[in-house]
């Protein structure tokens, strides 16, 4: 058998988590033919088979299994060097792999404290993404990692993690459509959503009204609120900028999620991540108390009745 490579083991890997070598091709950054070119490389390398090519993807063979394991242990020892080798830099210099969920009202007080840092350190460049997928940070997928987790949960435990500030989610609704329904003149219904929310939270039953329209994503039935469709859950920080927006009487907002700062413990002497992490956490002073629902809107059409 001819002496295998890191670049094979990575195609190998990245096969057997995705399951076609087109999806593995694009989370290694390659060609899909460069992946099946490599694959096949592999298997003559090693006189056998690796996945049995089924309409369902990729299927690992035996001896695929057998091979697994030592692939692992490889990327596990690769990755262990490559996190104790960035947590001796000392320098405040170089590149920041930072990681941040895909959600504009925390992003917008977020990069002002990114511009900011990126002002007071002119030398540390910040390859941000965002996303609101799960980030390996033992991995290497990125360096500093900024996600909001549910109230009740902790990071990992070889994660350094601090909570930044709460995040609350009510119940929303336009001014307009409140007034006319208090008036009678439209009926007030319930904007559901298949994505969890605060068990808190009051139900359409619990309000004494139905369910209309079900909506997917919170900008999504933040839009659909504006345009007056209905009640619906949203997290208080997203309604700020929008005054015809006020919760529904009678009703208050609840703890969803905390958002952390995280990174990896190996990389704690890391002065660039040290100095970043000081300085994000600064925002923990300026996080908006409308955010963690401590202000409550009112009604300019007055309120209505828990049936409505």
């Amino acid at each position: 058998m001819e002496e295998l490579s890191w670049d094979d083991l990575k195609v190998l890997l990245a096969c057997s988590r995705h399951g076609s070598t087109r999806t593995a091709a694009s989370a290694l950054g390659v060609s899909n033919s460069t992946v099946a070119r490599r694959l096949e490389t592999l298997e003559a390398a090693i006189e056998g088979r690796l996945f049995d090519r089924t309409p369902d993807g990729l299927l690992a063979t035996a001896l695929c299994e057998e091979l697994l394991p030592i692939a692992k242990t490889v990327e596990d020892t690769i990755s262990d060097g490559q996190l104790r080798l960035t947590g001796r830099d000392a320098l405040l210099a170089g590149k920041l792999k930072v990681s941040i969920a895909d959600f504009k009202p925390v992003n917008q007080l977020l990069f002002q404290s990114l511009s900011e840092f990126s002002a007071a350190y002119p030398r540390i460049q910040l390859d941000i993404s965002s996303s609101n997928e799960k980030v390996d940070l033992s991995r290497r997928e990125a360096d500093f990692a900024v996600r909001g987790l549910k109230v009740d949960q902790r990071p990992g435990k070889d994660i350094v993690g601090v909570k930044l500030g709460l995040l609350t989610t009510g119940l929303y609704v336009h001014k307009a459509l409140l007034k006319d329904a208090r008036l009678g003149k439209r009926e007030l219904t319930f904007i559901g959503t298949s994505q969890e929310t605060p068990a808190e939270l009051p139900t359409a039953s619990d309000l004494g009204i139905h369910t209309r329209h079900s909506i997917d994503g919170p900008i999504a039935r933040l839009d659909a609120v504006v345009s007056q469709m209905g009640v619906a859950p949203l997290p208080c920080c997203s309604v700020t900028d929008f005054k015809d927006l006020v919760r529904l009487p009678h009703t208050e907002s609840v703890p969803h999620r905390y958002v952390w700062l995280l990174y990896h413990k190996d990389l704690r002497q890391s002065a660039r991540i040290r100095a970043l992490f000081k300085h994000l956490l600064m925002l923990e002073d300026r996080w908006p108390d409308e955010w963690m629902g401590q202000v409550v809107e009112k009604s300019s059409g007055g309120e209505i009745k828990m049936l409505v």
